[in-house]
């Protein structure tokens, strides 16, 4: 059932953003790019359900768990760091 309504969501928000969300109606969108960022979100946590991550392709949204090479390195129990 979760899965349905992912696909539903990612569906419905991917429409949104292809056809609704470029279209310019500033009289009627009192805070411009607050839908789209929505829409945009809701489809990204869908496709990420769903097993399709589209994050790596969208330099703003990262990844959780995305560290940089010393954090990386620093795990490692030959590596020492001075300070």
């Amino acid at each position: 059932m979760k899965r349905k309504f992912a696909w539903i969501g990612a569906i419905l928000s991917g429409l949104y953003l292809l056809t609704i969300g470029p279209l310019p109606f500033p009289a009627m969108d009192p805070l411009p790019f607050i839908d789209e960022v929505v829409a945009l979100g809701i489809f990204l946590k869908c496709t990420s359900y769903l097993g399709y991550d589209l994050r790596k392709w969208l330099p703003l949204m990262g990844k959780k768990g995305n560290y940089s090479s010393v954090s990386r390195q620093a795990g490692k129990k030959d590596v020492t760091i001075d300070v």
